[in-house]
């Protein structure tokens, strides 16, 4: 979910730390005669003889089905133990010792945390050739880094837009401006009716408005740690888009910020919005509200496509593995077609792989399967290292545009000159 790499941050961060004062080597580049060697191919490739797994995973439930499954293709014993955020940060610990486990799963942006400690195995060139073959490329492109894949990427969520089809009749809306027209003849303040709404004011949610013009935050690859695009025309336009929701969204920052997801998950289950953008994490919760509703692709908005954010779920090989071979098997395992179905049926997520026509369950779900498409025009997270200096400027500045405070023009400078302040300060 959306928080999950902003919690990492501090967890990773102290794990480093500790790793840096331990005096490890990179132990991603093995020397000659160390364990993680390579194969020629993934169709030769096989498991060591005396193979046995240990695999960590928030979601339990998932994590043993598919460990089962692989086991009866394979005959690779796999183990599982549900390990939430600081995955990361035990291998950094556990790892030299020999405890950690041989597959982890981590967000796509604490790829350079991971690299840069040593913790990630390069996969063989022969899985990447495979994955790359059947998986979504925003999704491949987060797992790689320099021309080498240090994760399979087998997970991925987005923002698409939610509508209340008993309000929305016929069709939703292709366009934001049809959007602004219809608020205008629904919008009551005094009884909490909204035809749309989002955070306006937080650095994720505000995200598709901002990229609307172009805005690219670090970059085409999200890593150009000294350019976050602040000063750009693209910005500023983007920033446009955000103060110009106050019209239909018209609501003090603070009041909009406080509770802010609760206050609108419940106005569209009591039928008071219209639309709203949100993630693949909503859908059960909507379901079991019963109400009545669709999800479709964002619309345009200045005849522009709106990018939201995308988020990738990376199922790291530990460089520590004694069994590096049945590892990489294991977490291509976890992308595959059956690896797809286990992760729909028992975890409710949303595959990577590029054509789910054939991932029984998610190729029928018509709400699930609309973020799979949303996916492909996605923006992946930057993971570049001040990707924390976005959420601390984002907070206070768009606050100040969506309220008037500030006008956008003026926010972008403020943006670049705080910006360059934390820069300053390191």
């Amino acid at each position: 979910m959306k928080s999950i790499s902003k919690k990492l941050s501090a967890l990773v961060l102290m794990s480093t730390m500790l790793f840096s004062l331990a005096g490890c080597k990179d132990v991603s580049k093995l020397e000659e005669g160390e364990s993680n060697e390579s194969v020629s191919s993934s169709e030769e490739m096989k498991p060591e003889d005396g193979a046995e797994l240990l695999f960590w995973t928030n979601d339990i439930e998932y994590g043993k089905d598919v460990a089962s499954s692989f086991e009866t293709k394979y005959g690779v014993k796999v183990n599982v133990e549900q390990i939430g955020l600081d995955g990361m940060g035990k291998i950094m610990l556990d790892g030299p010792a020999g405890k950690g486990a041989d597959i982890f799963i981590a967000p796509h942006d604490a790829m350079n945390t991971g690299r840069t400690a040593g913790i990630f195995a390069e996969l063989d060139e022969s899985i990447v050739k495979d994955l790359e073959k059947e998986l979504n490329p925003v999704a491949v492109k987060a797992a790689m880094y320099d021309g080498k894949m240090y994760g399979v990427p087998y997970s991925v969520e987005t923002t698409a837009l939610l509508y209340n089809k008993d309000l929305v009749k016929g069709e939703p809306v292709k366009e934001f401006e049809q959007i602004v027209k219809e608020a205008k003849e629904f919008n009551n303040s005094s009884e909490n009716k909204f035809w749309f709404l989002t955070i306006a004011n937080n650095g994720y949610n505000a995200y598709p408005f901002l990229g609307a013009d172009g805005f690219q935050l670090f970059g085409n690859d999200g890593n150009d740690d000294d350019n976050p695009g602040f000063n750009t025309k693209a910005f500023e336009n983007g920033l446009a888009n955000v103060a110009a929701l106050k019209e239909i969204i018209p609501m003090k920052s603070e009041d909009l910020k406080t509770n802010a997801e609760t206050f609108i998950d419940e106005n569209f289950i009591n039928g008071k919005t219209a639309y709203y953008p949100s993630g693949p994490w909503a859908i059960k919760k909507m379901k079991d509200a019963g109400v009545n509703f669709g999800v479709t692709t964002l619309p345009t908005i200045n005849g522009k496509s709106m990018k939201a954010f995308g988020g990738v779920q990376n199922a790291h090989v530990s460089a520590y593995s004694k069994y590096p071979k049945a590892a990489q098997l294991f977490a291509k395992f976890l992308a595959s077609k059956e690896g797809a179905e286990i992760l729909y049926s028992k975890a409710s997520k949303v595959t990577s792989r590029a054509d789910i026509s054939d991932v029984k369950g998610l190729a029928e779900d018509k709400d699930l399967s609309v973020f799979v498409e949303q996916f492909k025009n996605a923006v992946p997270m930057p993971a570049s290292k001040r990707i924390s200096y976005y959420w601390t400027i984002s907070d206070g500045l768009l606050s100040a545009v969506f309220d008037g405070a500030l006008t956008p023009e003026d926010g972008a400078k403020k943006a670049q000159a705080d910006f360059e302040a934390l820069v300053q300060s390191e």
